[in-house]
């Protein structure tokens, strides 16, 4: 039975993505990229290009949202769908000429705010921190597969996009 009391490790999550957010929103402010597809528009134009199913277990989020969110951005002439020439029944979801030149300026403009947290933080902290947070992804899978919830096949596949 919950308890209540001090506020939980996934509270503190949930205001630090509140900030991440906002730093993500001044980061991009002069450009023309939506800072919710920032994530998008890096994993598809840095390790692009995806499949719908591969970009979303990377990213971990539901195949339906990263089509949805795909779809915003082809609208935008950012990203294109162009065969996969190891499956022609699927595509590929990769960065158009316009995308890329986006990507290109708004990548340098939030790293630099970033790598001014983490030189904040520190090299140690750093490393700490994203141990941390790995073990913390892992302990909310397990306590999915624990109550059922998610199937040990998914959350070992979700593991393997890493």
């Amino acid at each position: 039975m919950a308890r209540t009391g001090p506020p939980t490790v996934l509270f503190e999550v949930f205001w630090t993505q509140q900030k991440r957010k906002r730093l993500i929103e001044v980061a991009l402010a002069e450009t023309d990229l939506p800072p919710e597809d920032y994530p998008f528009y890096v994993l598809i134009g840095a390790e692009g290009p995806w499949t719908p199913t591969g970009l979303a277990a990377r990213l971990g989020m539901p195949l339906s949202t990263v089509i949805f969110r795909v779809k915003r951005i082809e609208r935008r002439g950012h990203a294109e769908r162009v065969p996969n020439p190891d499956d022609g029944r699927s595509f590929l979801i990769r960065l158009t000429p316009k995308g890329k030149r986006l990507l290109d300026l708004a990548r340098p403009a939030f790293r630099d705010y970033a790598e001014a947290v983490e030189g904040r933080l520190g090299r140690k902290r750093v490393i700490a921190l994203r141990t941390a947070l790995v073990e913390l992804r892992n302990a909310i899978d397990e306590e999915l597969v624990a109550r059922g919830l998610v199937s040990r096949e998914t959350r070992d596949l979700d593991e393997r996009s890493n």
